[in-house]
C-alpha cells in the first residue's frame, strides 16, 4: 500500500492518530469487515454522486444502502451515482466537495476507513466526527442490510480511483511552479505592456494612445470595427484611431480594450470544442460587453469604469486560455472529460483533473504580468457569488453577467438564478437586468462578428 503524501499531511494536520489494518483484496468491504471481526457498521465507506449543481460525497457504513430516491427528495436534488473506476476514501475534506454521513457511525469508539482494495485506515470515533468537518448528518435515507445480501456496489478492485489526490496534487504544484517560472509564461504583448504603461502617465492623450495601436494593424483594424458596430450607435465616419478614441469609445475604453485583445492573441488554443478558441472569444465579447452596459446602470456600489469592466468581462477566463497554451495533455483531459459529461461544472472538473482551477490559473498570470488589482479580483473571484471585499463589483457584475448568458447556452456558469441580494448589492432591479440583456441580443450579429475576429 502507498500512503499518498496528501491524505497524511491531511490526517496529521488535524492531529488524527490513525494505523492500518490490511485485508484480502479479493473481498468486498463488507466481507473484509466481516474476516476481521470487526462490526460492518464501524466500518466507513464513500459514494459520489452528482447532479447539475455540484458533487456530494455520502459517506456511511459497509452494513448500510443509500436511498438515493430518498435523498434526492429531501434535499430536492437530482443526484445519480458517480460511476467509480475505484476507491474513495471516506474524507469529503480531501476532495473539496459536500458530504452528508449516515448517523450510524456517530459515537461510535473507532471507525475503520475503507482506504484502498485492501485496506482499512482506523481512527478514533470522535477523530472521525473532526475530520468531516461541516458535514452533514443523516439517518433517513439510509437502511441496513442482510450479510446474505450484501454484496457491495462498489467492488473492491485494484484500479485507481477516479481521483487520485496525490496525483492532483502533485499536478497543482507542478502547474503552480511553473507558472512562478516567469521564463515559462508567454510575455505579457508588448502593445499590452506599452498601454499599460502610458496608463500611468497623467499627460497621455489619444494621440499618444493611437500612435500605440496604430503598431498593430490588426488591432488597429478590430477596434475600428468595434467603434463602427451598431452596438455603439454611432452613425457618423470614423477613418482612424483617433476617431474612435474621441468620437466614439473614449480614452479608457480604448486602452483597456487594447490591452485585452493584445493579451488574449498571445495564446494560440485549439479552435474548437467547448473550451476551444472559438467558443471562448464568443463567450468573452459577450460577457465583455454585458458586464460594460450592466456596470453603466450600478447605483448601490462603487460604480465600475466601463473600460476596466469591459476588460474586466473579456479577459475573466484567461486561465483557459493559459491552460491550453501550457499544458497541452491537460488541457486535452479536461476538454475530452467536458465533452463526456457535459452536465457537470467546469471548476468541478478541473479540480478532478488537475487539482487546480481556471480562476487560480488567470489570477497567477494576471499577478505575474502585473496587471491591475480590479483584473486579479475579477478573474480570481468571478464564481463567487458571496464575494464582498475590494473591487467586488467586477467579480459580481461577471457572476451576473454569466448567469444570464447560459440561456445562450455560452460560458461554464451552470446555474441561472439570480441571487437577490446580488442585485440589491449592485442597485440593480431585474427589470433593468432583463432590458440591457434584450440589448445585447438584439445586437447578436454585431457581437458574433467581433468574436469571429478574435479567434481568427
Amino acid at each position: 500500500m502507498s500512503f499518498p503524501p496528501v491524505l497524511k499531511r491531511f490526517l496529521e494536520d488535524k492531529g488524527v492518530k490513525y494505523d492500518f489494518i490490511k485485508h484480502s483484496d479479493k473481498k468486498t468491504a463488507f466481507e473484509a469487515a466481516l474476516d476481521l471481526g470487526l462490526e460492518p457498521n464501524r466500518v466507513a465507506r464513500a459514494t459520489l454522486l452528482r447532479d447539475h449543481d455540484g458533487i456530494l460525497m455520502v459517506i456511511y457504513p459497509v452494513s448500510r444502502k443509500l436511498n438515493l430516491e430518498e435523498l434526492n427528495n429531501k434535499l430536492n436534488r437530482k443526484y445519480t451515482i458517480l460511476n467509480a473506476r475505484g476507491v474513495y476514501v471516506p474524507l469529503a475534506a480531501v476532495y473539496h466537495v459536500d458530504a452528508i454521513v449516515d448517523e450510524t457511525l456517530l459515537g461510535q469508539e473507532s471507525v475503520h476507513l475503507v482506504f484502498d482494495s485492501e485496506t482499512l485506515c482506523s481512527v478514533s470515533g470522535s477523530d472521525f466526527q473532526i475530520l468531516q468537518g461541516t458535514a452533514v448528518w443523516y439517518d433517513s435515507i439510509f437502511y441496513s442490510k442482510s450479510e446474505a445480501g450484501s454484496t457491495d456496489s462498489l467492488i473492491m478492485k485494484k484500479v485507481q480511483p477516479i481521483v487520485d489526490v496525490e496525483e492532483v496534487h502533485s499536478r497543482r504544484e507542478q502547474i503552480k511552479e511553473k507558472l512562478h517560472d516567469i521564463t515559462e509564461l508567454p510575455a505579457i504583448p508588448q502593445i499590452a505592456l506599452q498601454v499599460l504603461q502610458l496608463g500611468g502617465n497623467p499627460y497621455a492623450n489619444a494621440s499618444d494612445l493611437a500612435a500605440i495601436i496604430e503598431q498593430d494593424p490588426s488591432l488597429s483594424t478590430q477596434l475600428l470595427r468595434y467603434a463602427k458596430s451598431p452596438f455603439y450607435g454611432f452613425r457618423g465616419e470614423i477613418d482612424s484611431i483617433s476617431d474612435a478614441i474621441s468620437r466614439v469609445l473614449g480614452f479608457d475604453m480604448v486602452m483597456d480594450m487594447a490591452m485585452g485583445i493584445s493579451m488574449g492573441k498571445a495564446f494560440k488554443n485549439p479552435a474548437d470544442g467547448p473550451l476551444g478558441l472559438n467558443a471562448f472569444w464568443r463567450h468573452a465579447t459577450y460577457s465583455a460587453a454585458l458586464v460594460q452596459k450592466l456596470g453603466c446602470a450600478v447605483t448601490n456600489t462603487h460604480k465600475p469604469r466601463p473600460g476596466m469592466a469591459y476588460l474586466a468581462g473579456l479577459m475573466h477566463n484567461m486561465g483557459i486560455l493559459l491552460l491550453g497554451h501550457l499544458f497541452k495533455k491537460e488541457f486535452n483531459i479536461l476538454t475530452k472529460t467536458l465533452k463526456e459529461n457535459p452536465g457537470a461544472e467546469l471548476i468541478e472538473l478541473e479540480q478532478q483533473v488537475l487539482g487546480v482551477t481556471h480562476m487560480e490559473m488567470g489570477a497567477w498570470l494576471m499577478e505575474a504580468w502585473n496587471l491591475p488589482d480590479e483584473l486579479i479580483i475579477a478573474v480570481k473571484e468571478h464564481h463567487n457569488a458571496e464575494y464582498n471585499e475590494a473591487h467586488s463589483v467586477y467579480p459580481n457584475l461577471i457572476l451576473l453577467s454569466n448567469r444570464l448568458l447560459t440561456a445562450m447556452e455560452m460560458g461554464d456558469e451552470i446555474r441561472d438564478d439570480i441571487p437577490a441580494e446580488l442585485l440589491e448589492k449592485l442597485g440593480l432591479t431585474s427589470e433593468q437586468v432583463v432590458e440591457i440583456f434584450d440589448v445585447i441580443i438584439e445586437n447578436k450579429e454585431g457581437l458574433d462578428y467581433m468574436a469571429l475576429q478574435m479567434a481568427a
